[in-house]
């Protein structure tokens, strides 16, 4: 037996139901209905995007919108209420079993949109709210990364995937900036001797030389001249090599089997100057006192300032010193200026603690670097050369005995 079939309204509380994968909120990115529209179930209410995805919420119900619970841009928490929809909602009752049919208030499972239509494009490449906090984080332009959420949505996976993608080198092209620089005279001139050097077989050695007696020697003798730290070294490394000739020597491999060794000590000393690096030489400086030595110093960095080093200066210098420290650098690897056979470079001066006589002190030390032709000189004689110049500039009493 047949009742009568009764139509009457009800208000549905639609809240935004559960999206899967632990998600716990959703940002609304835009609404498909406004309040007064008519839908029917499973038509879309909203676009909202989740750390994991961009989906559509569609309706469980159909009627007409009585209420929206957010705006655009806001979040909504799993289980809040998101829209009231004026449904209208059939109960009948049956035959004589009392059967009834209800509607069901269960909302189907959110579809996930896998192709953008036409009014979705505006909705390609967003990002999820927890993507775009990653990528401000870690300074990451978001145009490079692609996203692979609905509508090409970019996830916080995605987010983390691209930092660890290995980083593309940017090549900057620098052509028009550049330009061709011919060499000076002074640039030819190292590139020759520099090129030659390098067919040297180069024996090495480094030692370092406690200078804090010399400092002291040397605040005693500005009381009456300023003599710098160089001319100490020039004339010091003169008296070495009076024990050991062998280091004062020219070798011209277009003669083999035989070498010059020279009685004057022309001191080659390696200059920077306007034109780049200059090698002018202190003639005879076995000859020479302490204060001669520095007034030759003198001239050379003069003409070398003013551009007027001449032959008489730069030739027939017999072995080489190179005070890189007086303008930085505490090693130095140095070359050997052809067809000298010995060349060595300073650094700069550096209180350094040394444990002496029980206890740590500060010390002044410097550290030397000998760069000899291995044709010539072997590594006993360089080292015992090195020994007799460090004892006279540890113990500058022992040099001053040597003197003239």
């Amino acid at each position: 037996m047949l009742k009568i079939i009764k139509y009457f309204g009800t208000i549905k509380h639609f809240k935004l139901p559960d999206l899967g994968e632990k998600i716990k909120e959703a940002t609304i990115v835009k609404w498909h209905v406004k309040e007064g529209d008519k839908i029917t179930e499973f038509d879309p209410v909203a676009d909202v995007s989740t750390d994991k995805m961009f989906t559509q919420i569609p309706s469980s119900f159909t009627g007409v919108i009585h209420k929206r619970y957010h705006k655009e841009q806001d979040q909504c928490q799993v289980g809040e209420l998101f829209v009231d929809i004026d449904v209208d909602e059939i109960s009948s009752v049956s035959n004589q079993k009392n059967q009834t049919t209800q509607q069901s208030s269960q909302a189907p499972t959110p579809q996930i949109l896998s192709k953008p239509t036409p009014q979705r494009e505006s909705l390609l490449q967003r990002i999820s709210p927890s993507a775009k906090y990653l990528a401000l984080q870690n300074n990451i332009d978001i145009n490079n990364v692609k996203g692979t959420g609905i509508y090409g949505t970019i996830t916080k996976d995605d987010i983390s995937n691209y930092q660890q993608q290995p980083k593309k080198t940017q090549q900057i092209n620098s052509i028009s900036q550049s330009q061709t620089i011919k060499m000076s005279d002074f640039q030819k001139g190292m590139q020759k001797s520099m090129t030659e050097s390098n067919t040297i077989p180069h024996l090495y050695l480094q030692e370092e030389i406690d200078v804090t007696s010399l400092s002291l020697f040397r605040e005693e003798l500005k009381k009456q001249q300023n003599i710098t730290f160089m001319t100490l070294f020039i004339k010091s490394f003169s008296l070495a090599l009076l024990q050991f000739p062998i280091l004062n020597s020219t070798y011209d491999p277009s003669v083999p089997f035989q070498f010059i060794t020279h009685q004057d000590h022309n001191i080659s000393i390696a200059m920077d100057s306007p034109k780049g690096l200059v090698v002018p030489n202190i003639k005879q400086v076995q000859n020479l006192s302490i204060l001669e030595v520095q007034q030759q110093l003198n001239k050379l960095k003069k003409l070398g300032d003013e551009s007027k080093l001449g032959p008489n200066e730069l030739n027939n210098g017999t072995i080489c010193i190179s005070n890189i420290g007086t303008i930085a650098g505490t090693y130095v690897g140095p070359l050997i200026l052809p067809p000298q056979v010995c060349i060595v470079g300073i650094g700069r001066v550096v209180l350094q603690p040394r444990f002496i006589a029980g206890s740590y002190q500060p010390r002044k030390i410097i550290n030397t670097s000998f760069g000899c032709d291995h044709r010539i000189l072997d590594g006993a004689t360089i080292a015992r050369f090195q020994n007799t110049w460090k004892q006279y500039l540890e113990q500058p009493e022992q040099m001053m005995v040597k003197l003239k």
